[in-house]
């Protein structure tokens, strides 16, 4: 088990000598690699170019250094393997991975092209497992599907590497977001064709995913999904997520993806559009941002609505908190005590959150902005940011203005575990910056020993023990550090031997119960560091074990006989009449279930089976293979404009008038947003058509 501390201020005092002594060595060394774009925020600036408080900026990569359109979305993701971080970058064309290990100096290690027929303004990236899944709200673009472990064969390319998808997945043309929950194989597609709920797909087998279930009550704008390890006893380690749907918020229970059921709707009163929002660690709080209170005039300044969710079917609003700026929220995320949220017109902002009393519930402790010259409400400006790297890095992106690798003082280390159980020896790991250079020499007070090294060679990761303490003193135990110059702090990785949270064990067979739980030290012989045991009183019944057709659940993961011979069978899931093409399998059929191999290449849309009539929308509604112009001709008249039921020099005329033009129209015969040449082909084939 790994706790992540940050040095305590005796410390960071030593580190602020460290500096002083090392000066003039730093400004030697460190000058050889500074880049343009780097430095610490003096008297509120950064190169005398952006505004900031309490900030450091590592990088900034303008959206030339990747591919030169403008970017949107940010997430991340570190290499289980080998440590290295890595930003994902959605842009309008396409998603960037970029390798930020030394943040200091980013390589872009390649790309993947976007899928569909257009650029696209909205691109959202998430990661699950070791796998890259996109979407985008372009027409055919699908769920995007790349594996990150790729990019191990590619450390240092000499040029960006244009990726192929690797897995293109259906069910739905388009979609506005993603979610996916750490450590679960589900990722949850939002908004579907710009109308959707949630369809959930399930990753288990990353070589073949399928549509586990679907939520369709509501359109969803964005999602964060959880496993609940909140105060709500009720729905303890259910998957539960909180839906964004413009009007509200809805809290959804995805234990069962085939029965996915709302908890609890609430909005703010009044609001505009609920756009998207993040629990709380402890899942005590929901932080929410509306798009367009700030645009409409429903606030003066930008405002953040922090709900308590102890009782998950009842949030109550604490208060909608006044941030004293005025550009419009987009994008929030939750780590630790501090929120970290990309504003738009006012770049970055990190708030503090003190639920205790006081002080104010959302305090700015900093703040970067990435566009000084663009003031108030609007959309344009930062979209995102990504908080979750390890090393403090924090990965921000701007439309116009790319990408920007950040750290604050703040946020250099992160507490994973409230307590810790005895260990005859400490273990820990000192990161130190690609900017040391030369021995680090390490220092602890009399009484404590060193079980290994006493001095560390230069910049990286080195794991050091030392032992001779009580944990009980443990946080008086001062680690002084002496050598070179250090710009960024430390940070200590402590690991221990014993698990943080231990589960009733009657069975002996390794895993135990939720309920009843205990933090901190193990209490005994019957209690297992894995919970998850549906059966305490059955050693063939626990987490990790097939599930034969015997009618239990032995594997604990509220499904039955999934792992028996299965017979096969195909879901009529739109009911119109004829069976996808998705295989299931169960001991026993379900009661509508088809035998036959399924027809339906679109299951989730009632208009879409084989012998359908065309809609005119360049969608294959016959299943035949066939979807934009030629399409038509198998029904209606295109080109038929002013209704004669024939094509003639009239509609041709009222083509030419649209001629260029870009959008929805009638006289886009090929349904790509624009009305050019290719639709003029199209017009002159239909000329003298009788309909």
């Amino acid at each position: 088990m790994r706790i992540f501390k940050a040095l305590d201020n005796s410390v960071l005092r030593i580190l602020s000598h460290i500096r002083s002594w090392c000066l003039a060595l730093c400004l030697v060394t460190c000058a050889m690699t500074h880049l343009a774009g780097q430095g610490k925020c003096v008297a509120g600036m950064i190169d005398d170019t952006w505004p900031c408080s309490n900030v450091e900026l590592m990088a900034h990569m303008p959206n030339l250094m990747t591919g030169g359109v403008a970017a949107n979305d940010v997430w991340g993701w570190t290499d289980p393997l080998n440590g290295r971080e890595y930003v994902l970058l959605g842009k309008r064309d396409g998603t960037w991975m970029i390798d930020i290990t030394a943040p200091s100096m980013p390589r872009a290690v390649g790309h993947i092209q976007s899928l569909g027929l257009a650029n696209s303004l909205w691109r959202d990236v998430k990661v699950v497992g070791n796998l890259m899944v996109v979407v985008s709200e372009v027409i055919n673009s699908r769920l995007q599907v790349f594996d990150l472990t790729r990019l191990r064969d590619h450390i240092e390319p000499a040029q960006p590497i244009t990726f192929s998808t690797d897995t293109m997945l259906l069910g739905f043309s388009k979609a506005h977001n993603l979610a996916t929950a750490p450590d679960e194989p589900m990722v949850y597609v939002c908004g579907m064709n710009g109308v959707g709920g949630l369809l959930a797909y399930d990753f288990s087998d990353v070589d073949a995913p399928v549509i586990a279930g679907s939520w369709d009550e509501a359109y969803v704008h964005d999602a964060q999904v959880i496993r609940y390890n909140g105060p709500d006893s009720t729905h303890h380690q259910k998957l539960i997520a909180a839906v964004s749907c413009a009007n509200e918020f809805k809290i959804l229970d995805l234990t069962d993806p085939l029965d996915m059921e709302a908890l609890s709707s609430a909005a703010h009163q009044p609001h505009g559009y609920i756009h998207q929002g993040w629990f709380s660690p402890d899942h005590r709080y929901f932080f929410l941002g509306d798009e367009t209170d700030e645009t409409g005039g429903l606030v003066d300044h930008t405002t953040t609505y922090v709900w308590d969710v102890t009782d998950l079917e009842n949030p109550v609003l604490i208060e909608g908190v006044d941030l004293g700026t005025t550009g419009t929220d987009h994008n929030l995320y939750a780590r630790g005590d501090y929120l970290f949220q990309s504003n738009y017109s006012d770049g970055f902002r990190l708030q503090e959150f003190n639920p205790d009393g006081g002080g104010p519930l959302l305090e700015e402790k900093a703040f970067f902005d990435t566009q000084p010259a663009v003031e108030g409400p609007g959309f344009s400006g930062t979209w995102s940011n990504y908080p979750f790297f390890d090393s403090g890095t924090i990965a921000v992106s701007d439309q116009s203005e790319g990408l920007f690798l950040i750290r604050t003082a703040f946020t250099s280390a992160w507490p994973e575990l409230l307590s810790v159980c005895p260990s005859d020896t400490m273990r820990i790991t000192l990161t130190l910056d690609s900017c040391v250079k030369g021995p680090v020499a390490l220092h602890l007070p009399s009484g404590i020993s060193w079980a290994s090294v006493d001095s560390l060679p230069g910049p990286g990761e080195w794991p050091v023990e030392f032992s001779g303490f009580d944990w009980e003193d443990m946080q008086g135990v001062t680690l002084r550090v002496s050598g070179s110059d250090m710009v960024h702090a430390c940070r200590i990785f402590v690991d221990v031997t014993d698990e943080a949270m231990h589960f009733p064990d009657l069975d002996g067979d390794g895993y135990g119960t939720y309920a009843g739980a205990v933090e901190g030290c193990s209490p005994g012989p019957l209690y297992a560091h894995v919970g998850g045991d549906c059966n305490d009183n059955n050693t063939d019944v626990h987490p990790g074990l097939d599930d034969p057709c015997d009618g239990l659940d032995n594997d604990c993961d509220q499904g039955i006989d999934e792992d028996g011979i299965a017979l096969p069978f195909y879901l009529d899931v739109d009911g119109d009449g004829l069976a996808g093409t998705t295989i299931y399998a169960s001991c026993t059929l379900p009661l509508n279930g088809y035998l036959e191999p399924g027809q339906d290449c679109n299951d989730l849309d009632a208009t879409v089976y084989p012998g359908a009539p065309p809609t005119l929308m360049g969608v294959d509604n016959d299943c035949n293979g066939i979807i934009l112009g030629l399409e038509q001709l198998d029904g209606g008249c295109p080109g038929d404009f002013n209704g004669d039921d024939y094509v003639n020099i009239q509609d041709l005329l009222s083509f030419l008038n649209d001629f260029g033009s870009t959008g929805f129209l009638q006289t886009d015969l090929n349904f790509d947003q624009h009305v050019g040449s290719s639709d003029l082909l199209l017009m002159l084939g239909l000329l003298g058509n009788d309909c």
